[in-house]
Formats: structure tokens, C-alpha cells, sequence
């Protein structure tokens, strides 16, 4: 590029001789064709192009011949300002004259702005250009390409600044080029219906009357659209990346849909409605400090941007596990609340239930995972950490892939916590990249490793070790992690069991015979899949206390209460709902072809006495008296009344039952299963008084702890209150314990202790 001197560098802004501005190389985008947009001050312009008698465009001729951006001095003679249009050489054009420019004595920069302050030496005959100004004329700075050209004025436009919006004439040009006079609105979809004719004021996409005619293909517009030459339809773009729908979810995201995962124990609300009898109503518990009632859950807010992207399984999950979390509540109560309730496909509600159990079953070991891929374990807050929770569960025990794993467990987190949404991306990915080495070690040698595996915290799989031996412990850790079979039991005293076998097998249940411990358990059966239980013929013998849903083991202990010949008088303590009540006499009227007359119930919380008052007559139950009481101390319950068969249905950790309660693993220490061992002790001493020469008593637990079942009974033995006590066989076994196992039922315990005749 040739040199230029210092002058012709102050006169960079100037114009040539035939009206067009110079303009240096690197500004050639400023050099097109100038559409500004002028003001009632504009005189002598006849088109937009800057063709204008009197100098440049907008120029009112007071500039002198070599000209300024403003104007020209020469008036009406063809003034040489203005801005012109450059042509191939470097110079401008006007009217088809070219003139190269003249050269500079140094190049210019590239990053110089076009147009900027000048210098002392501006000419003093010109405008100044600043935004101040002529009137309301706009400063010409870097145009924008993606500026919308001006067509013609019409005639009759507002000169004030304002505009006027009316239908386009045939003379005014469009924004955007397209064929004919009317406006494109972009690629037309194929679907889009047509518009119709406007009739009157009606609006044009208002839905016709029910019985008119449907719209018409072919209709004329009288706002100049036409279906053949309005252009292509801009059609809406897709939010995000591509989802499957809620129908296809399981499916895309490489799960098994999971139809009706048994949860426990049924019961009917007061609309007919099935419900779970695990908490109190309401959820309310003994020194909990919130209750759980129909008031909606405020904390954890959903972003709706984050809503589109989170799965609704995955967000139904997140707000159970939760409520367990801060309320310190069980998961099934809330299970049938949040997700068997909701609107969500079946295979959301039951993906949703896998997610909620597995977590909440696996809370320490999936924190365990989480803390290992933290700098500072206190970086994350505790509703961020339920969140990971549920990917690090799919990475880790699901198997899940682990790219829409943590793609997932970013949008939850984003549903709750959005500013934390990329350090659970990185936390995530290192655990979906650690996941290769879990359980951390090697399970055969190491008890953390084994017990990691297992979701199980490590002191009580060490306790299970010394309880239970090794095979039976992996065999109790690998079944308490399964979902539960589905026992349902026939009430012999409203039901006939082959009518409602018949009925259940129509409703494709595939009812099965039970047997524990190569004992057959008479109207015990156990069903293929939970969702016939919502079966409109299953539900009705629900509701009219036919059918009871209940553990096969708990149906089999019922029935040792029980002694051979029909007791005149029975005592149950620990009532609690009332379903070993029905199952007692249940199996009284199958055995004897009657109920007990003297049947009484003890519990020591009000509410489940009243449960189980409501319940027995559901189900067609005699139940004598309930009682309300302490029943360590059964004499200021029952005074001194003596009864032919004590059933004592102990407190005890659950560990049986983890595979319904699986979040209590996490709520026990030793402290607690002394203290359970302690309770079912005091029950026994205290019973025995109660019950008559040659009476029974039968202890039983829902635990696999040595100390709260084999160990109580030995110290009860080894009483003063146990001396007139025997132990009396089961089945040929000092006690009825059936192990854990995947596809069995619970582990129960029960023994049966004989009290001499006098």
C-alpha cells in the first residue's frame, strides 16, 4: 500500500471531486450504499441513495468544494460532499463517474475508527458531526449488517418521528426480500392449519362453533397473505436436546420398567383409597417436630428450565427422599402420597419407587461415595447432597450409563440449587469415573469393602457376621436389597378362598401356595406382580376385607399362636394396626370354625388402638376390648386376669423387614438393639403372671439380632418370673427363624413357652 503524507491524512474525511466520501481500504464495509433515514431538515433529496442536487445526502449546501461529511457549499451545483458509494479501485462513484483517490503518505491502522475527532485543522467551513447533531439526524458510525434496509416513503408518512402503521401499498418496500408484495414469514409448516376468512370482528384462529363447518384450505386473506406466496414458515425451534416422551422414558433411558414394586402393608382411607399402614395418620411420629399433613412441601422450588430436563421419576424421588431427610420420616407413607398418586406414567411411578427405596436404603454408602470426590466434605449443602444422592444410587447400584446419569443429576440439582449446578457436574463425573473401583476394595477379605457392597453400614455387618455366619449374612445382605415378593392372605371369616382365588387369578395374579420352612401356610398365596392389586376385582375384595396383604412369615407365626385346641381367652400385646389380629382370627375360624370369644388387644400408643378397634370391623375381627397401656406393667392394664394364650409381639430393630423399611439400617446403633433387647425382656416377666396353668406364651420379633430374640429368651428363662417356663418345639425346631434370602419371605422370630399346670 502506497505511502501518503501527513496532510492527506488530516483529510482522510474529505470527499472526492464527484461527491462520494474516500475511504481507506480496511473501512470497505462503511462503503455501501448509503440508506440513512434523514429528517424534515433533509432538502433537495429525491431517492435514498444520496443522489441529491445540492451537495450530499441531507446536505443543506453550505459546504465548500472539497466538501465536508455535513454538506458542501455549493448548493445546487453538484457540491463534491457526500457519501458516496467506493468503486473497484479504491475510489467513489456517483452516476456511474469513477475517480481513484489520492494517496496517503502513511497507512492507515485497521483498528482506527472511521469516523472519530479530528483534529485542529478541520476545516472550519463544515458541520461537526456529533450526536448533537442537526436536528434528530443519527451519527453514521459502523453500519450493522444485519440492519433492515428502508423502502420508499410513502407520501402521507408522519414527518414527527412517529410512525404510521397501516396496511402496505404496493409501492413500499418490504424488510426482507421475497416474491410479490407481501411479507414472508419464513418456511411454512405443512401442518399449519389455514387461516380463515375473518367474518366480521371475529379473529381469524378463534375456533369455530361445535356443528360448523372445519376450516377452510383455501381461504383468501384480506391482509394480502396468500397460502402459496407467503414464503416458508419459520417454524419454532426445539428447547434443548432431544427427550424421549414420558411413555418412551424407561425405555431411552436403559431401564426395565418396574410395574407395582409391593411396598407393604394395605389399608383403605376413608375414600375407599388404598394407603399404607406403616406411620401414624398424617405422618405424624412421636417427637417429630414437623407433621406431615396436606400442606404442599415449600422448600426445594422447581426451576421450570430445569423441570423440562430433569426426568419426573427423578424429581419425585429427590422430594421423597427429602421429606425422609428432614422429617426423619419412613419411605413407603410417603411413596403412596407423592408418586403412587401422581399423574406420571407407570413406569415413572415405578422407576420412581426403585430410586426412592434403593437411596434411602443406601444413604451412608452412597455419602461415603460423594465425600471421597469432595475437596471439603461441607462444599455441598444437604438438599444438593440428596440430589447426588439419587445419580450417584443409578451410577453406582443401577449401573446406569453414565453420561445421561450425570446429564440428569445436573438438571436435579439445578431444580433446587442452581448456582451448584457445576460442582455437581464435577463431582459426578469423578464418581462415574471412580465407579470402575467401588466397593473399594476387595469384598472376600475386606468387611468395609463388603459391607459397601451391600449398602450396609460396617458395624452391622459385622454384627450379622457373628449373628448369622458368612453364608447366611450375604444371603441376608443380598435379600434385604431386592424388591419383596407379594403375599396376600384369604380372611376366612368373610371370604370363601377358592371364590377368591378364582377371582385373582382372572385378574391375572398367578396366585402360588406358600410354604416356610416345608410348612404349608393355608390361604396364604403369593401373587406375580404388584399392579393386581389395583385390579378393580382384587381392589373390591380389599375393601370389603376379604383380601389382607401381609408377609408370608407374619401369616405363619398367626398360626402358632394358636394352640391345638381353641383357647377360651387370648392376650396380644403390641397390637399396634391390628394385622396379626385379623390373621389370628382369621386362621381361629379356618381352624376351629370359630373366632375366640375373649380376644384382647394391648398397645401402648391411643392411635393405633383405634386403628386396630376400625380395622377389626372392616374385616369382620371379634375383638373384645382394646387397651391403651404400658404393658411392661400389665397388671394396672388387666388387673389380675389370667388369659390361655399370651401373644407378645415385641419391639424390635426391624432388621427382618429392611426390604419394606429400608431406611432403618441407617437410624440403628448398638445402643438402640440393647434397649429393644431390654423392652422385650420386661414384656415377658410382665406377662407371666398373666397367664393361666398349662396357658402359653408366644414371643415374637421381626429381627435377625441374636440379642433381642435367642438372648431374651434364655434371660427369661434364667428369671425368677421364667421357673415355671418351658420352651416347646416348632415344627420339630426350638423356634421358628426362616432366613433371609432373595424371593423369601421376612426373617421373623418366634418361640413358644409352655407355663406348668398346678
Amino acid at each position: 500500500m502506497p505511502r501518503h503524507s501527513r496532510r492527506e491524512l488530516r483529510r482522510f474525511m474529505g470527499t472526492t471531486e464527484n461527491g462520494r466520501r474516500n475511504m481507506p481500504d480496511g473501512n470497505n464495509q462503511h462503503n455501501e450504499e448509503h440508506r440513512g433515514n434523514g429528517d424534515a431538515k433533509r432538502q433537495g433529496s429525491q431517492d435514498r441513495r444520496g443522489r441529491s442536487n445540492s451537495g450530499s445526502y441531507g446536505s443543506k449546501g453550505n459546504g465548500d468544494r472539497r466538501g465536508s461529511y455535513k454538506g458542501s457549499r455549493d448548493g445546487g451545483k453538484g457540491g463534491k460532499g457526500g457519501y458516496g458509494k467506493r468503486d473497484s479501485r479504491g475510489g467513489s462513484s456517483r452516476d456511474g463517474e469513477h475517480r481513484s483517490r489520492k494517496p496517503f503518505d502513511n497507512e492507515r491502522s485497521d483498528d482506527r475508527k472511521s469516523y472519530g475527532k479530528r483534529g485542529d485543522d478541520r476545516r472550519s467551513g463544515g458541520k461537526s458531526f456529533s450526536k448533537q447533531g442537526d436536528g434528530n439526524r443519527k451519527p453514521y458510525g459502523k453500519r450493522d449488517d444485519n440492519r433492515k434496509p428502508y423502502g420508499k416513503r410513502d407520501d402521507d408518512r408522519r414527518r414527527d418521528g412517529e410512525r404510521k402503521f397501516e396496511k402496505r401499498d404496493g409501492d413500499r418496500k418490504p424488510f426482507n426480500k421475497h416474491d410479490g408484495d407481501h411479507k414472508p414469514y419464513g418456511k411454512r409448516d405443512d401442518n399449519r392449519k389455514p387461516y380463515e376468512k375473518r367474518d366480521g370482528a371475529a379473529r381469524d384462529f378463534d375456533r369455530a362453533p361445535r356443528g360448523d363447518a372445519p376450516f377452510k384450505k383455501d381461504r383468501a386473506d384480506d391482509r394480502g397473505f396468500s397460502r402459496k406466496d407467503a414464503g416458508e414458515h419459520r417454524g419454532f425451534e426445539r428447547r434443548g436436546p432431544w427427550r424421549p416422551n414420558e411413555q418412551n422414558a424407561a425405555l431411552a433411558e436403559g431401564r426395565e420398567p418396574q410395574e407395582g414394586v409391593y411396598r407393604g402393608e394395605l389399608e383403605l382411607d376413608e375414600n375407599g383409597e388404598l394407603k399404607y399402614r406403616n406411620r401414624p395418620k398424617g405422618g405424624e411420629r412421636r417427637g417429630a417436630k414437623h407433621s406431615f399433613g396436606d400442606k404442599p412441601r415449600t422448600s426445594g422450588v422447581v426451576h421450570k428450565d430445569s423441570e423440562r430436563s430433569a426426568s419426573p421419576a427423578r424429581q419425585a424421588a429427590l422430594r421423597v427422599t427429602s421429606i425422609v431427610r428432614e422429617r426423619d420420616a419412613f419411605a413407603q407413607e410417603l411413596i403412596h402420597k407423592y408418586i403412587d398418586s401422581s399423574r406420571m406414567s407407570r413406569e415413572d411411578r415405578a422407576f420412581a419407587t426403585r430410586l426412592t427405596l434403593g437411596v434411602v436404603s443406601s444413604y451412608g454408602t452412597l455419602d461415603d461415595v460423594i465425600n471421597r470426590c469432595l475437596d471439603r466434605i461441607s462444599d455441598i449443602d444437604d438438599d444438593v447432597r440428596d440430589a447426588l444422592r439419587i445419580s450417584t444410587y443409578e451410577i453406582i447400584f443401577l449401573k446406569k450409563e453414565p453420561h445421561a446419569a450425570v446429564s440428569q443429576g445436573v438438571e436435579l440439582v439445578k431444580t433446587i440449587a442452581p448456582k451448584a449446578s457445576g460442582l455437581a457436574n464435577a463431582v459426578l463425573r469423578r464418581i462415574a469415573d471412580k465407579a470402575h473401583k467401588f466397593p473399594f476394595g476387595d469384598p472376600r477379605t475386606d468387611i468395609e469393602a463388603f459391607a459397601r457392597l451391600h449398602a450396609f453400614p460396617e458395624w452391622l455387618a459385622k454384627r450379622a457376621l457373628l449373628d448369622l455366619g458368612p453364608d447366611a449374612t450375604r444371603d441376608y445382605l443380598a435379600g434385604s436389597n431386592e424388591p419383596a415378593p407379594l403375599f396376600v392372605a384369604i380372611n376366612a371369616a368373610k371370604a370363601d378362598e377358592s371364590e377368591v382365588v378364582e377371582t385373582i387369578v382372572a385378574a391375572h395374579g398367578d396366585p402360588v401356595a406358600v410354604s416356610v420352612n416345608g410348612e404349608d401356610i393355608p390361604g396364604c398365596y403369593c401373587l406375580s406382580e404388584g399392579r393386581v392389586l389395583f385390579d378393580g376385582r382384587v381392589r373390591h375384595m380389599i375393601q370389603t376385607g376379604q383380601l389382607l396383604v401381609s408377609d408370608a412369615s407374619s401369616q405363619q407365626i398367626a398360626r402358632l399362636v394358636l394352640p391345638e385346641e381353641k383357647p377360651a381367652s387370648l392376650l396380644e400385646v403390641g397390637a399396634g394396626r391390628g394385622t396379626k389380629t385379623v390373621l389370628i382370627q382369621s386362621d381361629a375360624q379356618r381352624r376351629y370354625g370359630s373366632q375366640i370369644d375373649e380376644y384382647v388387644t394391648v398397645d401402648n400408643l391411643e392411635f393405633k388402638t383405634n386403628i386396630t378397634a376400625e380395622r377389626a370391623e372392616e374385616y369382620g375381627i371379634h375383638v373384645s376390648e382394646s387397651i391403651t397401656g404400658d404393658a411392661t406393667a400389665l397388671d394396672d392394664v388387666v388387673g389380675e386376669r389370667a388369659f390361655d394364650v399370651v401373644f407378645i409381639d415385641a419391639p424390635c430393630s426391624g432388621l427382618g423387614t429392611l426390604r419394606r423399611h429400608p431406611e432403618i439400617r441407617w437410624r440403628l446403633n448398638p445402643e438402640k438393639i440393647d434397649e429393644f433387647a431390654k423392652t422385650g425382656l420386661a414384656l415377658l416377666k410382665s406377662a407371666s403372671t398373666h397367664v393361666a396353668p398349662g396357658g402359653s406364651i408366644v414371643f415374637s420379633t421381626c429381627t435377625i439380632t441374636r440379642a433381642e430374640n435367642i438372648d431374651v429368651v434364655k434371660a427369661f428363662l434364667a428369671s425368677d418370673e421364667g421357673t415355671s417356663f418351658a420352651l416347646a418345639p416348632i415344627g420339630g425346631a426350638p423356634c421358628f427363624n426362616p432366613a433371609l434370602k432373595p424371593g423369601s419371605p421376612d426373617a421373623h422370630f418366634a418361640v413358644r413357652l409352655l407355663k406348668a399346670a398346678e
